[in-house]
């Protein structure tokens, strides 16, 4: 077995990665489109006007590798608010080619040969292929439905006095967990005792539905000198297109994802960036109160039209993917039942396991996005009541 066949199984050879593929597949047959996590309503109109603007009057040339300054006091100043820590917007906060371009950097530009790095999974998926090319070693260490809920012992399992990095992502995707305190703490705990380093990706953090809360790296003493957390403009905003993200945290873990930022896209496009600004520092409370709960209005939407057709529905705590336990349904995988309800059904999805390792974790599992609209989540849902009317 190859390293990432994991990543590629042999039905999808040569169809290019699975979002791409169901996505596809929905525009074949016309089938609601839930696959791919992007919304299909743009973010606020004055960021787009302010964001305009300055590609027209604003400067044209080469900008700040690090990001310009003005976004970058914008971000300490949020964290500063948000989580109550100080940080230093020259040296401990950097502006990438979307949160995967932080990702990106943290696996390659902290990462050397002999180093080992622990990903709590399920994982985004093109981190992995990306760690592998450091050279390091990779070690997993498995949540499960159908709480997901991370098992100290067996992250303590899966460390050594070599593991340099422990990679995780909270709200989770495409599990919908969200970690607690005490999961933190384990973090905290495995990190102190192996000396090792935590990349947190918290792109979903201002979508966390009630009962729940983000605890975010930052907020956790312990953490402070040894986490960058990376998020992003894209999610919160609604615009995926512009690949704004960032991280934030421990000065030397955030000159090394830097410095591959700089050897790679070097910088971003000014207009971007100041409509970044503008959206983090002067969009009033209210934007991200009314994102959330419209989010969990179309979750509760999709998640209780499945579950009144008696699909086995695992409602999220955070994000914007739900998840539908198949076990009972069919006898196909996660993928192969991904394309034939695509193709038959007509609803596009996501088959789960391939942000497993080991594909056994989740083949029962496939995700749907909800961040869509209303009539698409219709759609998808009368599209499901057909089909198990038929069975």
């Amino acid at each position: 077995m190859s390293d990432l066949q994991f990543l590629m199984p042999e039905v999808l050879q040569g169809k290019g990665s699975i979002y791409n593929t169901m996505s596809a597949l929905a525009r074949e047959h016309g089938a609601a489109d839930l696959a791919q996590g992007f919304p299909t309503i743009d973010g606020p109109k004055e960021v787009r006007e302010y964001a305009a603007a300055q590609l027209l009057d604003g400067p044209q040339q080469y900008t700040d590798p690090r990001g310009i300054a003005p976004l970058r006091h914008a971000l300490r100043d949020d964290a500063e608010r948000r989580y109550g820590v100080a940080l230093d917007p020259d040296l401990q906060i950097t502006v990438t080619a979307g949160a995967q371009g932080a990702l990106a950097g943290a696996v390659l530009g902290l990462l050397e040969p002999g180093d080992e790095v622990v990903f709590i999974e399920p994982f985004y998926n093109p981190v992995v292929p990306l760690a592998r090319l450091s050279g390091a070693t990779l070690k997993f260490v498995a949540l499960r439905a159908p709480d997901f809920a991370l098992q100290e012992d067996e992250l303590l399992e899966q460390m050594s006095e070599r593991t340099k990095l422990i990679v995780y992502n909270t709200p989770n995707n495409p599990s919908g967990h969200v970690f607690s305190r005490d999961e933190l703490m384990m973090l905290a705990r495995a990190c102190e005792r192996f000396d090792a380093y935590l990349i947190a990706d918290e792109v979903y953090e201002h979508l966390v539905y009630p009962g729940h809360t983000h605890i975010s790296a930052l907020e956790i003493p312990e953490l402070r000198d040894r986490s960058v957390v990376v998020s992003s403009f894209s999610k919160t905003f609604l615009m995926t297109g512009w690949r704004v993200g960032w991280a934030l945290g421990a000065a030397p873990l955030v000159a090394g994802i830097r410095k591959f930022a700089e050897l790679t896209n070097f910088c971003l496009p000014a207009f971007l960036c100041e409509g970044a600004r503008f959206a983090v520092a002067e969009l009033p409370p209210t934007y991200l109160q009314h994102f959330a709960s419209e989010h969990l209005r179309k979750r509760d939407l999709l998640c209780n039209g499945l579950r009144d057709l008696g699909l086995n529905i695992l409602v999220p705590q955070g994000t914007f993917f739900c998840s539908i336990d198949i076990s009972d349904l069919v006898e196909d995988d996660d993928v192969r039942f991904c394309l034939r309800l695509a193709k038959d059904v007509g609803v596009a999805a996501v088959p789960m396991s391939l942000s497993w390792h080991k594909r056994r974790e989740a083949r029962h599992l496939i995700r749907l996005c909800f961040a869509k609209q209303d009539e698409t989540l219709q759609q998808a849902i009368d599209a499901f009541a057909v089909w198990m009317d038929k069975r």
